[in-house]
């Protein structure tokens, strides 16, 4: 900001560490409304009126549509068209440009009906003293509204007044952070008394001084001011637009940021369209071949113009060129053979192959989303496909991008072993479903929780904990801030200790075999990523004061008095880690009366100091969390998604990197880590974690130096989100990713929904030949999923928001594997063959044209007729390579699974790339030169009509040369495909009859007419069927022109064995020297070079390689202020 809200109130870290500038003044009331931003939104992409501009903008953004707009242009000219100065080209292009269009505004119609519905939703705004109902396009900024219970937030507001006395109310934010736990949030206690009487908001007048809006979603400081106090405000009351307010009845709040200028929405990523790797590689391949394309008619163009320059006269006998009235002039012959010569190239680029792409991706997507090895029976959930155009780019990922809560787990902890006094309880199986709690799945009949010596570990469970309870239906319902406290507590009520509710006085009543017991809560300091514990004093019913602290063993252990279990509670929770569960240790302490009347008195001083209170209260906490007496362990599972730690191995086999981003602690990301073969103990953790830019910079340094030393084994990097925003600076991003590049996991946590968007896109920008996926279930993964390459979204539990930005979606993560190696990989393997074979059939086609010129002068004769030239794409040659690319199979799908080696085919490009593109327009130009030399010889030259003495015609020749294009170009998908049906058996032999048959019927039996393009033609098909030459032509081009491709792998072969032999004898490693030639490689990162001598601490191999102990706790701070300070509200 540009100056401190609160200078004396902002610590110098604090001010260090800010990273908003700008600051915003709300006065209340606000004089002009139209200040600020409405708070309606608009996510959709056109209107009425822009649909047509910004669609066909859109539409021409492709190489290829420009490309035949270009020519349909040209064909209108009568001088050098060859259509008759007709256009036909733009009945396709329309075709194309209609679907498109059509396909683009039913899209674009969901996102604003979903933008309707978001502004029409209701809200309570107080106006002329009273409460009226309004929409929430309506509210703005200075506005006060009423927000019931289990209603959304309409805008980002200051809490001002809730219906707790104690203004505390609870917010439930999974469409923010992904987190179903409940949060406190709590009014000031001046606004809280000052708004007692409603009649005080009609007459409000004060000022709100805070941050600029802003993308950051867990900060904000700003200072409201009225009746001539000033009060500072935080994030502890600030209410964020998609929240919704739980187990509160209302709250009032002042609106201070709108619309577009909420953080949600700052936080969300416009939609863009995403386009395959390979379809842009494919419109790179079309410039060249335009290229080509040009070269060819310039060289055309100068050698017919030399040519009419000197025989015009000499051929006039015949030709009439000097009679004919045209210039004679150089320049305007090549003009016009060079455009004439371009239409005639024009099917070079095959128009066909949009209209292709789409319906085979179309039916690739069918056959994905009926799947039923990827179909979730128990939720009733089929994959879904919502951009089919992305299938083959799901066989060439490189990064994927995961979330945790909900997308690797399911979400649910359940309460599973522990250890009280170096005894271990809990077996590995399951409950019945009629004996299970919510939350519990503890086995073992060995374990007497009525036994005496187990009674302190239970009521640790029931009264360690910041639940609330709710009643519904005479029914009980817990509500948690952390989803282990509710394992515990649940826990402790399958033992016998039911945890019932909290009385005014904040005592909990705990059921304790049908007696209610009322243990009063004295005060609590709360869990916090530094304190990694959480302690509660309480006053048991006999007086005694006793200390309760539940925490990380690293924590705990060295504060334990000593005693005779430690040691085996230690290999316990060893033990539980390795089985991939969270672990806790449970410890106590009783105080005497005045021990604690000194203590509390200390505490309540600390909690008084708004400046150094967190300081304050950490040095006081030190006094009573120290010599404690070891009560237990826990042992809670997080668990996986079915499946989950098989599916990431083979990810990982097949070459995948994966990152996990996600809004957990570091401690909870790095459980699930171990719980999903992410991390092993053999692995060395580089955990970066610190809040100021340089020494942020220091541990990305010092990791980077760590990494280089590859006898240490593995590397994992653990990151938290306040440390990523440095390290994502542009001084730190290259040092950041070279980091990465030597990790085998990268774990990102705290992270906010815009920070995962930002590593996916700093991911693309420094390697912009890899593809990235992202995969997750909750709205707070939309910015990731939409930043990727691939989006793939999770029907959970937390909304659809997922996956409908997602451009697929699955019921399970392990499904990925399914998706990846066998529809990803093939789907990659067809396409890129369908694309190539596109262009060499019309290639094909094509340079038979350029080859005749050699008999013509390049004059430009057109060789073909009109009608038969159409069709080629339409009806002779479509629908074999359509069969191959929906269902043809390689490999039996069960191997491609269970083989990850075979998913890098598309990994490393090995089936299109510049080379292999032009080796198939190659052997085109090469097929092309025997069919019209076998042709030309053996119609043009060695046969003819017997009767009257003359030699067959071109257009003999040419109905020839165009069957042998027809005949290869089928034969050639059957010569590829590795799946033969007797129906794409059929579809081939059909496809070559048909040009046989409409070739007989328009040359030999409909009438003769201008339009039908066949009167010179007439009788050629008749005379080419019935000449013997025909069929020796076609067995010659058969075997002649099928042998370049072999002759062409074997030179690759005879290449490598070669080169593998070299490197054998050079000693060198062989996968130095095997990637594959097609591999695009990301360019070489280059990182600023490190000055170690200006470090503070150096790299410490030991502390980035402890030994995992399972702890894991997803509570946080600021819970449960309401039995912290009983004296903050007198």
């Amino acid at each position: 900001m540009k100056d401190a809200l609160i200078p004396s109130a902002l610590p110098e870290e604090k001010k260090a560490s800010v990273l908003v500038k700008g600051e915003r003044v709300i006065n209340f009331p606000l004089e002009n409304i139209n200040t600020f931003l409405t708070n309606s939104i608009k996510t959709c992409k056109y209107n009425c009126l822009t649909f047509l501009p910004k669609n066909m903008f859109e539409q021409f953004s492709k190489s290829a549509n420009v490309y035949f707009l270009i020519i349909a242009i040209l064909q209108s000219v009568p001088q050098i068209s060859v259509t008759g100065g007709i256009p036909n080209i733009l009945l396709p292009l329309s075709f194309v440009l209609t679907v498109s269009a059509i396909k683009d505004l039913l899209e674009d119609i969901k996102r604003s009906k979903s933008d309707k519905e978001e502004n029409m939703r209701p809200i309570l705004k107080r106006v002329n003293g009273q409460w009226a109902t309004v929409r929430w396009s309506e509210i703005r900024v200075s506005d006060i509204i009423k927000v019931q219970k289990n209603d959304f937030f309409p805008s980002d507001i200051l809490l001002l007044q809730c219906s707790d006395p104690k203004g505390m109310a609870y917010i439930e934010t999974k469409n923010l952070d992904g987190e179903t736990n409940l949060k406190h949030k709590l009014a000031s206690k001046e606004t809280q008394t000052y708004f007692k009487n409603e009649a005080s908001y009609d007459s409000y007048t004060g000022t709100v001084k805070c941050e600029d809006p802003n993308s950051i979603i867990y900060q904000f400081n700003g200072v409201i001011s009225f009746k001539n106090i000033s009060i500072p405000v935080s994030n502890e009351q600030f209410l964020l637009r998609g929240s919704s307010l739980k187990n509160t009845d209302w709250i009032v709040g002042l609106v201070i940021y709108t619309g577009h200028q909420t953080k949600i929405m700052l936080n969300s990523a416009s939609a863009r369209k995403k386009t395959s790797r390979l379809e842009g590689q494919m419109n790179n391949q079309i410039i060249y071949i335009f290229l080509m394309q040009l070269a060819l008619c310039a060289a055309c163009s100068i050698y017919y113009s030399y040519w009419y320059y000197h025989n015009r006269k000499v051929t006039d006998i015949y030709l009439e060129l000097v009679t004919s009235g045209e210039s004679s002039d150089p320049v305007y012959q090549f003009v016009m053979q060079f455009f004439t010569w371009l239409l005639i190239f024009t099917n070079f680029v095959p128009i066909s192959l949009l209209v292709t792409l789409e319906m085979v991706r179309f039916m690739q997507a069918s056959l994905i989303s009926k799947d039923l090895k990827i179909y979730y029976e128990s939720d009733d959930i089929p994959a879904g496909v919502q951009s089919s155009n992305l299938n083959e780019e799901l066989g060439q990922v490189n990064y994927i991008f995961s979330d945790k809560t909900g997308t690797l787990t399911r979400n649910v902890m359940e309460f599973k072993k522990m250890s009280i006094k170096g005894m271990k309880f809990g077996e590995n199986g399951h409950l019945d479903s009629d004996k299970k709690l919510p939350h519990v799945d503890f086995i073992d009949p060995n374990f007497d929780p009525t036994n005496y010596e187990f009674s302190d570990f239970i009521v640790h469970l029931a009264v360690c904990h910041t639940i609330i309870t709710e009643e519904k239906d005479g029914v009980i319902e817990y509500k948690a801030s952390s989803p282990d406290e509710l394992a515990l507590v649940n826990a402790a009520r399958f033992f016998g200790f039911k945890f019932i509710s909290r009385d005014s006085d904040q005592n909990l009543i705990i059921d304790v075999s049908g007696t209610e017991v009322r243990v009063a809560i004295l005060n609590i300091i709360e869990f916090s990523s530094d304190r990694k514990r959480m302690t509660v004093v309480i006053r048991l019913p006999n007086g005694m004061h006793r200390v309760l602290c539940k925490g990380a063993d690293s924590i705990l252990l060295p504060r334990l008095r000593g005693g005779p279990y430690i040691e085996e509670t230690y290999k316990h929770l060893e033990e539980f880690a390795c089985e991939g569960l969270r672990t806790l240790v449970l410890a106590q302490k009783d105080l005497t009366e005045n021990e604690y009347k000194n203590w509390n008195l200390q505490y309540i001083a600390a909690m008084k100091d708004i400046l150094n209170r967190e300081k304050r209260v950490a040095e006081v906490s030190e006094y009573i969390e120290r010599d404690l007496e070891l009560v237990g362990a826990t042992a809670i599972e997080d668990r996986l998604q079915e499946k989950v730690p098989e599916a990431i191995k083979s990810l990982r086999e097949a070459g995948i990197k994966i990152w996990v981003l996600t809004g957990d602690k570091i401690e909870t990301a790095i459980n699930i880590g171990f719980s999903c073969n992410l991390l092993s103990n053999s692995m060395t953790r580089i955990i970066i974690e610190k809040s100021s830019t340089q020494e942020v910079k220091e541990e990305l340094e010092q990791g980077l130096v760590l990494t280089r030393d590859t006898s240490t084994g593995d590397y994992a990097l653990i990151i938290s989100g306040e440390s990523l925003l440095r390290a994502a600076k542009p001084e730190l991003a290259p040092i950041l990713v070279k980091l990465t590049d030597y990790c085998r996991v990268v774990l990102c946590c705290r992270v906010s929904p815009q920070q995962k968007a930002d590593i996916v896109k700093l991911v693309r920008l420094s390697k912009p030949h890899s593809i990235t996926l992202a995969i997750g279930d909750g709205a707070n993964d939309v910015n990731m999923i939409t930043a990727a390459h691939v989006g793939i979204g999770l029907a959970g539990l937390e909304g659809s928001q997922a996956v409908r930005a997602s451009d697929y979606s699955i019921g399970q993560f392990s499904y990925l594997q399914r998706l990846l190696f066998i529809h990803g990989r093939e789907c990659y393997r067809r396409n890129a063959t369908l694309i190539c074979f596109n262009f060499y059939k019309n290639v094909l086609l094509v340079i038979p044209l350029l080859y005749y010129g050699m008999f013509s002068a390049f004059s430009g004769q057109l060789l073909y007729n009109m009608w038969t030239y159409q069709l080629f794409n339409i009806m002779f040659c479509a629908m074999p390579i359509v069969v191959y690319a929906v269902l043809d199979i390689q490999i039996p799908h069960s191997e491609l699974q269970s083989n990850p080696e075979f998913y890098r085919l598309g990994l490393h490009g090995k089936l299109f790339s510049t080379s292999i593109f032009w080796f198939w327009v190659l052997e085109a130009f090469v097929q092309g030169l025997i069919i019209v030399l076998m042709s030309i010889f053996t119609i043009c030259m060695t046969s003819g009509d017997k009767y009257y003495g003359q030699m067959d015609n071109m257009y003999v020749a040419s109905k020839l040369i165009f069957g042998l294009v027809v005949f290869l170009v089928n034969i050639k998908v059957i010569t590829f495909s590795y799946s033969h049906y007797w129906f794409s058996i059929l579809i081939s032999l059909l496809s070559t009859l048909s040009y046989i048959g409409f070739t007989v019927l328009l040359n030999d039996y409909l009438p003769i007419y201008t339009w039908l393009d066949n009167y010179d033609s007439r009788g050629s098909s008749v005379k080419l069927l019935k000449n013997p030459n025909t069929y020796s032509a076609i067995v010659i081009c058969f075997f002649i022109g099928f042998m370049i491709h072999p002759i062409y792998k074997a030179i690759l072969t005879i290449r490598s064995i070669r080169k593998l032999h070299r490197t054998k004898v050079a000693n060198e490693p062989s996968s130095s020297s095997s990637s594959s030639d097609s591999e695009e490689k990301d360019p070489e990162i280059v990182v600023p070079e490190i000055d170690i001598s200006k470090w503070e601490i150096t790299p410490d191999k030991e502390k980035w390689k402890n030994k995992h102990t399972g702890f894991a706790f997803s509570g946080e701070a600021g819970h449960a202020p309401q039995v912290t300070d009983p004296e903050y509200y007198l």
